[in-house]
């Protein structure tokens, strides 16, 4: 992780004169989706042990006063916090010497519009000591790679093997499919096993699903329960009926008085018992003694 920059309040540089908002404007709607994409996903997301961060899109890094801002599509900070009063002409841009140290990750889309990013911005940025340098490529105009991703070594840039950034506990991945409606490739941010950090929209319609399948389980347990029910008085019914035949046959019109009695019996394995003592017992008392006690 980069070293704090330590200043007394004293030696902060005069920042009025700094130009801060320039109103550039974007180079095409595909990339301020990109970029949305990018910083909306981690908002209320939680780092390991709950690090602070910011995240942020086209917001100017001045390293030094005397210098102009540098302007990245994406940069990610850690244990830096906004501030609460970005009216303050000292923090509506990231100055190091207020925020301390450089941002951890930044990220630069190429579009058909000249941006230096394996230029000036290649070299600005291992000055400024950001760690991981991110150039996405999508439509190839710096070469045949899509994502090339470096890390400060040394002072300089040295290729980055893989995607995995270890001191945020974030990577990222090139995934294919639709974000506000447009289907194509886009950076996104990732877990360690490569699961994209979902949008607000894909956890809303992950919820909606689980919902519905939720309703579709209590609806088909209704229907299994009202299945059930009905199979439960077959049983009864075919139950109650050997068990008239049986006390007709021992007990003659006697044994039908106490009938009515069992039939206010649901315990299927109770009636399932009488059925079958109806051979042993000797008289209707010792019948009723089974269903009564």
């Amino acid at each position: 992780m980069s070293e704090p920059i330590t200043l007394d309040p004293s030696q902060y540089p005069d920042t009025s004169k700094l130009i801060q908002e320039d109103d550039t404007p974007l180079d095409s709607f595909i990339n301020e989706k990109q970029q949305r994409l990018l910083t909306e996903v981690l908002s209320g997301y939680q780092l390991n042990d709950g690090i602070p961060f910011i995240v942020a899109a086209n917001v100017g890094i001045f390293r030094n006063v005397r210098l102009p801002a540098i302007v990245p599509d994406v940069f990610l900070s850690l244990n830096v916090t906004v501030p609460d009063n970005l009216e303050r002409q000292d923090v509506r841009s990231y100055l190091l010497w207020e925020f301390g140290k450089p941002p951890e990750i930044v990220i630069e889309i190429v579009s058909p519009t000249p941006g230096n990013e394996l230029g000036s911005k290649f070299t600005d940025y291992a000055l400024m000591g950001v760690m991981y340098y991110v150039v996405y490529d999508p439509l190839g105009e710096l070469s045949d790679r899509p994502l090339q991703i470096f890390q400060l070594q040394g002072g300089r840039y040295v290729p980055k093997t893989d995607l995995w950034f270890p001191l945020v506990g974030l990577g990222l991945t090139l995934w294919q499919g639709a974000f506000e409606s447009m289907n194509r490739t886009w950076l996104r941010w990732c877990d360690a096993e490569g699961n994209v950090i979902s949008t607000v929209e894909e956890l809303a319609a992950r919820l909606i699903l689980t919902q519905s399948q939720l309703t579709e389980t209590q609806s088909q347990l209704t229907e299994f329960q009202s299945q059930l029910t009905v199979a439960q008085n077959q049983t009864k019914q075919a139950l109650l009926q050997g068990i008239q035949l049986g006390l007709q046959l021992k007990f003659g019109s006697q044994g039908l008085e106490i009938l009515s009695e069992i039939s206010g019996i649901d315990d299927l394995n109770l009636l399932q018992t009488i059925t079958s003592s109806l051979l042993t017992v000797e008289g209707l008392e010792d019948l009723r003694q089974i269903y009564l006690s």
